[in-house]
């Protein structure tokens, strides 16, 4: 009978009940954070993209003639400089200029949807990003970008 009745109060016992569904619901919240932050950090690098080549792209439109930039380099003339230039302006992000392929005023590149860059200059780049936690990288994402100007006239 004594067994019975501590069952009993076992069974109406509410202690820890707050602990263990705080244990049950921590793994989704910690998944929930992580995952805010891998898509900041995603939309972070796509602006920081989005402005090196429409930075870059402006360059090669409107400084086009050797040294009329001033500082380094002191053009956007050639493809060199104009990936140069676009390196400089990804502000937050580490990538190298071959991340960046610029066409400038050429008619044997493709630009975006005009077909080709005659009359336009265009810049794109493109970079993985690493979906995941340290040691467990779940997908990779392409993350890219493009801009044109009209070659200065």
């Amino acid at each position: 009978m004594i067994a019975l009745a501590r069952r009993r109060l076992f069974a109406r016992d509410k202690k820890g009940v707050t602990a263990m569904e705080f244990a049950l619901l921590l793994p989704f919240f910690i998944i929930l954070l992580f995952g805010i932050i891998q898509f900041a950090q995603a939309l972070f690098i796509q602006f920081a993209l989005q402005h090196a080549v429409t930075a870059a792209a402006r360059c090669a439109s409107n400084f086009s003639t050797a040294g009329s930039m001033g500082g380094t380099p002191g053009d956007c003339s050639t493809v060199a400089n104009t990936q140069t230039v676009a390196t400089q302006q990804a502000f937050g992000i580490s990538v190298g200029a071959s991340t960046f392929t610029a066409c400038l005023n050429t008619a044997s590149c493709t630009c975006l949807s005009s077909g080709t860059c005659t009359g336009y200059n265009c810049v794109t780049a493109a970079v993985p990003f690493q979906v995941g936690v340290v040691g467990l990288n779940l997908t990779t994402l392409h993350l890219t970008a493009a801009s044109c100007y009209p070659v200065a006239g």
